[in-house]
């Protein structure tokens, strides 16, 4: 009866918890609101890019009805129905209306791949763990035989993190209403053509961000300006020195108007371009003590590996990032800021031939996103191993990365005409290891030579070249094995290294 009754008590106030946040979730009405939130600590500074594009994304009519422009039924954007069978938000309205609950913000859904590069991939600052969700209610509005989704009821919320042990459950605690006059307000930082002029947006919502300050979003968010100064406001601005709803370095109309006392934040100008980095001729002259390499990571991705960052590289300000290969003179999104001297990153960017991994500075735009600087050093390129000759025959074996996937090349002699009649049974098989037997080859991971395909590269004019591309992830240890009629095995490539 003791352990019951314990039991219960703890049960309870589990629930009581619950219903207390439940019935607590504050209604955020403006920019204002947005402010007082927590972002970057408690609730993910992603969920401001998200709902900034959700705002931008339903059209309000003349009434401030908010209607929605896809369709969530058909999952548009990674959306999908939402249950509520926590009982995190009101129950459904009864009556001849129907109203259903709606979730977008997964961004591991197939079709997420909708959304825009900006909530894909925002700036470092603001990416988050997929944690984040808006969720919108709505009610169906029948006109001329077709629905409307008209939206009753919008919210952000995020996921339980994994250590709390909940599951896929939403937080009670981090869930806030939106009102339509916050929508209204997020859609003047519109992205599109129409958007409004930054200073104009700077005044109408009483920002501390000055004129100079305003060219450096600018150059720096360029077509995004807008959302930049929005997160530069309810982000950033909140811990700025200045009071804000006030004016900071800008031009007085009042005569003989003393310079304000107020202390001043100071803007460093770059005219480097963001992703536009300084190549040093002979590069390798100019390396650091650093160490960098490509390897292969999880699921055949891109792996960046550090070793030997100085301190002083630290302290500074650095980060790895990957580049295409040795020509590639644009940095990718694909970086991270390092804090320690060594390390490694998995990236999510299939392995390819070529990869390159530099060491950069890390450079503050606006003190609230970080930018590639410029170049420190850099790292040789990635490459497969070489081709191994297949006994008794003119002809090589090789095992090759293209797009994270394992792939064998063959190289005939062009002298060797009658190949595919003495290849005529013979095929080649992928292997998890070195250590497994001939038959067991990944299921369906092999080809017939004869029927590798012909590649136009002419880098070795003595060889004839063909391919085949599997659909196995790359991984360290598979091999790939030339095996002739019989069983008897011609070739082994070099079992992949990490």
């Amino acid at each position: 009866m003791m352990k019951m009754s314990r039991g219960v008590t703890v049960c309870g106030l589990c629930v009581f918890l619950a219903l207390t946040c439940e019935s607590a979730y504050q209604r955020l009405n403006s920019i204002k609101d947005l402010k007082k939130i927590d972002f970057g600590q408690s609730v993910p500074k992603h969920s401001l890019v998200l709902l900034h594009w959700f705002a931008n994304t339903v059209y309000s009519d003349n009434n401030d009805v908010i209607w929605l422009t896809f369709e969530p039924d058909r999952g548009d954007y990674g959306s999908h129905h939402y249950g509520n069978y926590e009982r995190l938000l009101d129950p459904l309205p009864l009556g001849n209306i129907r109203y259903r609950y709606f979730t977008v913000g997964n961004l591991n859904q197939g079709t997420a791949t909708q959304l825009p590069d900006y909530v894909l991939h925002p700036p470092v600052e603001y990416m988050g763990t997929n944690r984040d969700r808006v969720i919108f209610r709505v009610r169906e509005e029948h006109a001329a035989s077709q629905a409307w989704h008209r939206i009753d009821q919008v919210y952000i919320t995020q996921h339980y993190a994994p250590s709390e042990g909940q599951g896929t459950r939403y937080d009670p605690c981090h869930t806030y209403r939106i009102t339509t006059n916050l929508l209204r307000e997020l859609r003047q930082f519109s992205v599109g053509e129409n958007r409004n002029s930054l200073s104009e947006l700077r005044d109408h919502f009483g920002s501390n961000i000055d004129d100079s300050e305003l060219r450096d979003l600018r150059n720096t968010w360029r077509d995004l300006a807008c959302l930049g100064l929005m997160l530069f406001i309810v982000v950033q601005e909140k811990y700025s020195n200045r009071p804000s709803n006030q004016p900071s370095n800008r031009p007085s109309n009042r005569p003989n108007e003393r310079p304000s006392s107020r202390p001043q934040r100071v803007v460093r100008r770059e005219t480097q371009n963001d992703f536009i980095v300084h190549i040093q001729d002979d590069w390798q002259s100019q390396r650091d003590e650093a160490l960098l390499d490509v390897t292969t990571g999880k699921n055949g991705n891109a792996r960046i590996v550090w070793r030997n960052i100085s301190r002083h590289r630290l302290q500074e300000g650095a980060m790895v990032v990957l580049f295409k290969n040795n020509n590639d003179q644009t940095a990718s999104k694909t970086y991270k800021v390092i804090e320690d001297s060594e390390g490694t990153y998995d990236t999510s960017v299939p392995l390819n031939e070529g990869f390159q991994a530099r060491l950069h500075k890390a450079r503050k735009r606006l003190c609230f996103w970080t930018v590639v600087g410029e170049e420190i050093c850099r790292g040789k390129e990635f490459h497969s191993p070489d081709k191994v000759m297949i006994t008794g025959y003119n002809a090589c074996l090789q095992l090759f990365v293209k797009d994270g996937k394992a792939c064998a090349r063959l190289y005939v002699k062009k002298t060797f005409n009658n190949w595919k009649s003495e290849f005529n049974k013979s095929w080649v098989g992928f292997y998890s290891s070195a250590n497994k037997c001939t038959d067991e080859y990944e299921f369906w991971r092999w080809q017939w030579a004869k029927k590798f395909n012909q590649c136009t590269d002419s880098r070795n004019s003595s060889y004839d070249i063909f391919e085949y591309h599997s659909g196995m992830a790359i991984a360290p240890g598979v091999q790939a094995r030339f095996i002739i009629r019989d069983s008897i095995v011609k070739a082994c490539t070099p079992s992949w290294s990490s």
